[in-house]
């Protein structure tokens, strides 16, 4: 049998760090933001430098072709290693490795900064001071920046002379914790997306099992592109509620579909918030036009049994620039609607039969 998981004991804080500076560890799309408050990164902070268990780390070694989920953070500023053949992407542990590193590199992310975490030198422990009065306290940051190590270190050594204190050591034990502290690493070299993605709902969000569109809502998520509240707006805007309401999966499958004529999870998950922005509008145009269809053929109301025929009916409208249907065009897909509606095409498999038929309409526009 192949062996398509892996364990990795050896490996400490260090070399996950040097592995992500390297670019050889990456964040997937469809990941959610970063989202750890300081007050909790402490709390992690402080169960590492006691030698508390904090987790494994999930990694997904995946082939160069799926280099477009790479989620880029301009924050972090870590290269983006295009040349790499394969991507160690992180399925679970992506805030855990996010929080430490923002903090243990002093970091601003989302206008929140990470360098206000300080170390305790007499309580030994991470804490965010309430003032600067404290003088006992060190930024985190500096404990991985050896020029900064190696000066507080020296001026601890002379202050512990003079005042009889223990600071150096406890700084240096400091380090000595973080830097050395193991991470158990798992790794699944299965190539298999869906398989992937299984795996991805099953272990995050503390075991709240996660759609496929709620990953790629989060994926194609930005200041300019809220899907959930896209999708919101059409449903008042075109009444749909009346009709028994769109599922979200019309929508990501239609955009799939427009952009790559294919709406497997691959290329749901291969969305991007700039396809989405571009192509919202024209496939929202298309299900109306899809909508529409359905009431020429006397579906007016519950169209919740024949959401796969819209994703196709729409992308023959937006295959056609928005053009509606002549007669002959019509008549082939009223008579394709009521064949699948008879045989129930679509009760299983989906996007491979959507595919075909998509295939089929391309054909229908040409000829």
């Amino acid at each position: 049998m192949e062996q398509k998981i892996e364990i990795i004991n050896n490996w400490n804080l260090k070399k996950v760090f040097h592995e992500l500076e390297a670019g050889n560890i990456k964040i997937p799309r469809f990941q959610r933001g970063y989202v750890w408050e300081r007050s909790k990164t402490v709390k992690l902070l402080n169960s590492i430098n006691a030698q508390y268990p904090i987790g494994s780390i999930f990694l997904w070694i995946a082939p160069k072709e799926f280099r477009d989920f790479i989620k880029e953070s301009e924050d972090f500023s870590i290269p983006a290693n295009p040349n790499a053949s394969t991507f160690q992407f992180i399925l679970d542990g992506q805030q855990r490795i996010s929080s430490l590193y923002a903090t243990l590199r002093g970091k601003l992310i989302d206008f929140v900064d990470y360098k206000s975490i300080h170390y305790h030198l007499e309580k030994e422990k991470f804490v965010i001071p309430r003032s600067d009065k404290d003088k006992n306290t060190v930024p985190a940051w500096k404990l991985l920046d050896e020029k900064e190590f190696i000066e507080i270190y020296s001026d601890l050594t002379n202050k512990d002379r003079e005042h009889n204190t223990n600071y150096a050591a406890n700084w240096r034990k400091c380090q000595d914790n973080l830097m050395n502290y193991p991470i158990s690493i798992v790794r699944t070299y299965n190539s298999n997306v869906d398989e992937v993605v299984e795996i991805f709902e099953l272990i995050n969000q503390g075991g709240r099992r996660l759609s496929l569109y709620d990953l790629v809502h989060a994926s194609v998520w930005s200041e300019q592109f809220d899907l959930t509240q896209r999708i919101s707006d059409f449903s008042l805007e075109n009444n749909v509620m009346k009709l028994g309401g769109l599922n979200n999966k019309v929508f990501i499958q239609s955009i799939a579909l427009n952009a790559f004529d294919d709406c497997k999870n691959i290329d749901q998950l291969k969305l991007s918030s700039k396809i989405c922005i571009e192509l919202w509008d024209k496939t929202t145009k298309a299900i109306v036009l899809a909508l529409e269809f359905l009431k020429s053929i006397d579906i007016h109301t519950n169209i919740t049994s024949y959401f796969s025929q819209i994703t196709i009916l729409q992308y023959y409208f937006f295959k056609r620039d928005l053009a509606k249907t002549n007669d002959k065009h019509k008549k082939y897909l009223e008579d394709w609607f009521w064949k699948t509606k008879k045989s129930k095409r679509y009760s299983s498999s989906s996007s491979k039969k959507i595919r075909e038929d998509a295939i089929w309409i391309l054909k229908l526009i040409k000829k």
